[in-house]
């Protein structure tokens, strides 16, 4: 029996697509000279192969892929996009402007200058920058009959040249990038290292966290007569120690906790407190007991969703969480980037902190807070439904000023009321639940559908287009990649006076590049710039999708 594989793939669309993503995902784990592709790029090539050999996509995934996608973004960015206004805020929405302005400056010259194809401009942007949701935008204003076409031309001509420019720019956009963002300290003797630490004392004093910090369950007999006779208060107030008393048992009975009882000689108490500090109460002593209910306490970590508006702006030091919650900081998570943590952070809307301590306290403390991340174990599909048909009915309204016909487009009406979803619901964490994995899954499922068709579509046009115009879109996406880049920084750095390993975490943040962040965190030894890779980061998905759609206008 003969099984023709190229024929059966020719005869089922969806298929074709799986396939094409699966050995994408496998592509982009490979690790090349240390270097991985990523899943995108490696679907990307994948489907540029498969495209070369006559196979296409299916339109319906591909805008079901990026109709999620879009609305996933705007639902991430939404807790924190009003939010970062609140530190530095106007300097990380200036540097994503600079980088959306000078790159579409550039796109556009080059169009004039080699007379480029209609599309063309609008593909190499998205490239140059590895900016998805600008060819979303681009591709979509195009599709939804936004831009007027001229006779010579078909809409779908132009959303092929928008995929062809893309696939061509794309790779070098990464590459590009890491690559001028890697040279830039030492281009400029920037020491990123010493300018991470400079900002330690005020924004960011980091210190790992480590086994001394972590807590533990002990029991102890009163025998000292220092003791004796205070409050918990008073005593953390003598001992500047603060740790939490969880039970106390007297004469052979658990007397119920309150915050005015006085410890009297031969309680024993449950103590949750720091390794350290059981450490130094051991050098003062203190005996410890055995007591198996007094240390049938459970410690576990967990994830809280910032939502409460009290408590927005505040740094992790003025939350008290271990003196008065028991509960120890061990990270935050910002825009889905990990960010670095000590007393001097400071916490906004929509951001996880993941905590350890006893159970019952993490549970007291996320309704101080606002919500267990573990606790949204379903997503609200009518709200996500409702959330999707209200912006793709905003993308439908179109104003017209004379010939001109202005609108947001699916992709703009999706990004705006996603985001207004993600902000509501920081603000009221019973509405529209999303759980952070259910999102994750949307969004890498929806972009990987949206970019298997990008690939698909545009590798029969790519060997063609390489040939003719190739070279000099490529020539100009470089240009695109690293000018905006350089010029953002010299903005950043010599007009708003930003940190160096701040300001290179934001110019990557406003080209939405996670590999070139991990690259300047290496490069920085510190977690520093991912502050202000979240502060750019949410400013920048919105103009660059509004910048694809200019692009196809201009």
């Amino acid at each position: 029996m003969e099984v023709n594989i190229y024929d059966i793939l020719l005869s089922d669309k969806v298929l074709v697509i799986f396939t094409v993503i699966s050995m994408g995902y496998l592509l982009g784990k490979l690790n090349i000279f240390g270097f991985r592709l990523g899943n995108v790029t490696g679907v990307l090539i994948i489907g540029l192969l498969f495209g070369s050999f006559g196979f296409v996509g299916v339109p319906e995934l591909a805008t079901f892929g990026f109709t999620i996608f879009i609305f996933c973004v705007g639902l991430q960015a939404g807790p924190s996009f009003f939010a970062a206004f609140a530190s530095d805020g106007t300097k990380y929405l200036a540097i994503s402007f600079i980088v959306a302005i000078s790159a579409v400056t550039l796109c556009q010259l080059f169009s004039v200058v080699f007379d480029m194809e209609l599309g063309l401009a609008a593909g190499m942007l998205a490239g140059s920058l590895t900016s998805t949701p600008t060819l979303v935008g681009a591709q979509d204003a195009v599709r939804g009959g936004l831009v007027p076409m001229p006779n010579d031309i078909s809409a779908e001509q132009v959303i092929k040249n928008i995929s062809v420019a893309y696939s061509l720019t794309y790779l070098f956009g990464i590459g590009g990038l890491m690559f001028i963002i890697k040279f830039i300290p030492t281009i400029f003797s920037i020491d990123l290292p010493a300018e991470s630490r400079k900002i330690m004392p005020t924004r960011a004093n980091i210190k790992p966290i480590n086994e001394n910090n972590l807590p533990m369950v002990r029991t102890y007999q009163i025998d000292s007569g220092k003791l004796v006779g205070k409050n918990i208060a008073q005593i953390q107030e003598e001992t500047k120690q603060y740790f939490t008393v969880l039970g106390i048992r007297r004469d052979q009975k658990i007397i119920d906790l309150d915050v005015n009882i006085t410890i009297q000689k031969n309680d024993i108490i449950s103590v949750v407190a720091s390794i350290a500090q059981h450490n130094l109460a051991k050098n003062n002593k203190m005996p410890e007991v055995f007591d198996k209910e007094l240390l049938n306490y459970r410690i576990r970590t967990k994830e809280i969703v910032i939502a409460k508006s009290d408590c927005a702006g505040m740094s992790i030091q003025e939350l008290h969480l271990e003196s008065e919650h028991a509960c120890f900081p061990l990270g935050l998570v910002r825009m889905g980037i990990r960010l670095p943590i000590s007393k001097n952070t400071i916490i906004q809307k929509g951001d996880k902190l993941e905590v350890i301590g006893e159970e019952e306290h993490i549970i007291k403390l996320s309704e101080t807070l606002g919500t267990l991340e573990t606790d949204l174990e379903r997503t609200d599909l009518l709200t996500l439904c409702l959330g999707v048909a209200l912006g793709l009915l905003l993308g439908t309204i179109v104003i017209n000023l004379g010939e001109i016909s202005i609108g947001l487009g699916s992709a703009g009406g999706l990004l705006i009321v996603g985001i207004l979803v993600g902000f509501f619901r920081s603000v009221h964490p019973t509405f529209g639940a999303f759980p952070r994995a259910a999102r994750n899954i949307m969004m890498d499922f929806g972009i990987v559908l949206f970019m298997s068709s990008i690939g698909l579509n545009a590798g029969s046009e790519v060997l063609g287009a390489l040939s003719s115009v190739g070279f000099m879109l490529i020539l100009c996406g470089m240009s695109i990649t690293i000018i905006p880049v350089l010029v953002a920084f010299l903005f950043g750095r010599y007009v708003l006076r930003m940190n160096a390993a701040l300001l290179l975490g934001s110019i990557t943040g406003s080209m939405t590049s996670t590999p070139s962040l991990n690259l300047v965190n290496e490069a920085a030894n510190s977690q520093v710039p991912g502050l202000g890779y979240a502060g750019s980061y949410a400013f920048s998905n919105v103009i660059l999708t509004f910048c694809g759609a200019l692009m196809v206008f201009l």
